[in-house]
């Protein structure tokens, strides 16, 4: 696991309320982890503060998986 992979588990598990070692990439966002808009912009807002990214609002509503979330930072950085 790289280090973008390691802080989006971290802060994915932070606000789905799971355990980082639990995550899969093909988890889902909203079904699987309940992930709502207000999550996805706390989400944004994380990564931005963790990483040195800039994701804007719209731009964190795209992705459906963890590993999407993972790809994304990762086209970031």
């Amino acid at each position: 696991m790289n280090n973008t992979t390691q802080v989006v588990h971290e802060i994915i598990a932070k606000i789905a309320k799971k355990e980082a070692a639990d995550l899969r990439p093909e988890l889902k966002l909203a079904e699987d982890l309940g992930m709502k808009s207000v999550s996805r912009i706390e989400l944004a807002a994380l990564l931005e503060d963790r990483l040195g990214v800039e994701i804007d609002n719209f731009e964190i509503r795209k992705p459906r998986t963890i590993g999407e979330v993972v790809a994304m930072a990762n086209a970031k950085l």
